[in-house]
């Protein structure tokens, strides 16, 4: 199924219009009518119908739009808790150094 609907391009190779997907990077590149030649870096490139794009578009759109807020929270507490009980890597050094040092 998937030879039928999706093709397989290499990066510099002539291509048909349409969407490709890079794999590597889940970039999207869109040849104008006509065709052209698809960037030149070595990557293999899938081409998507404009039907999924469609589809899975606003999917993926929603996903980040309710995964970047929690993902910012986390972020924010986790930093909190790093910051008020010292396990930041450049406090856990000074206090080391102040443990080794003689006491005046």
């Amino acid at each position: 199924m998937k030879g039928k609907l999706i093709k397989t391009y290499s990066g510099g190779q002539p291509a048909p219009e349409g969407i490709y997907l890079k794999k590597r990077a889940w970039d999207l590149t869109q040849l104008p009518e006509g065709g052209g030649h698809l960037p030149d870096d070595g990557a293999v490139y899938y081409r998507v119908p404009l039907a999924v794009v469609m589809v899975l578009g606003p999917i993926a759109g929603l996903a980040f739009i309710l995964f970047l807020p929690v993902a910012v929270m986390v972020f924010a507490v986790q930093m909190t808790f790093r910051l008020l009980f010292g396990l930041l890597p450049w406090r856990r050094a000074s206090r080391e150094e102040e443990k080794a040092s003689p006491a005046r």
